[in-house]
């Protein structure tokens, strides 16, 4: 059970990409976002009987911080950013690699300097193979 949502981010990662990906070139980006987001709301409130049951909504709205806004505009930045970076001629099987793998070292570093997470040497291993598949990835054909 530890991994369904790990395989739900996975699935939910293929689907957002392929999509980002298939948006037709002469779409607007904000408006392409909007409408995603639109998407998104109503998917959202179809699970609330699920993923929801027995909460106060309004007490759960009053739960949230400042941190809200900072992950909206975080969504918002991916979204746009990959839906411009496919437009800029990454490749599917690239930009995601790069981005991510990029995140995962940023914020392996944010992790040890901001939140004193550990630093073994297997985090400093997987974070030299993440910049050598970087490298390797990046790599003119």
């Amino acid at each position: 059970m530890a991994w369904l949502p790990i395989v739900l981010v996975v699935f939910g990662n293929l689907i957002y990409h392929i999509g980002q990906r298939t948006i037709p070139r002469d779409a607007n980006p904000v408006v392409a976002t909007l409408a995603a987001y639109l998407v998104a709301i109503t998917a959202t409130v179809a699970t609330i009987p699920f993923m929801a049951r027995g909460v106060s909504f309004g007490l759960a709205w009053r739960g949230l911080n400042g941190s809200t806004v900072l992950v909206g505009v975080g969504i918002v930045a991916v979204e746009i950013g990959f839906l411009l970076a496919y437009r800029a001629g990454w490749q599917l099987s690239n930009a995601s690699l790069t981005a991510n793998a990029t995140v995962a070292v940023v914020l392996l570093a944010l992790g040890v300097l901001a939140y004193r997470e550990p630093l073994s040497a297997t985090r400093v291993a997987g974070v030299a193979l993440c910049l050598g598949g970087l490298w390797l990835v990046s790599r003119p054909q």
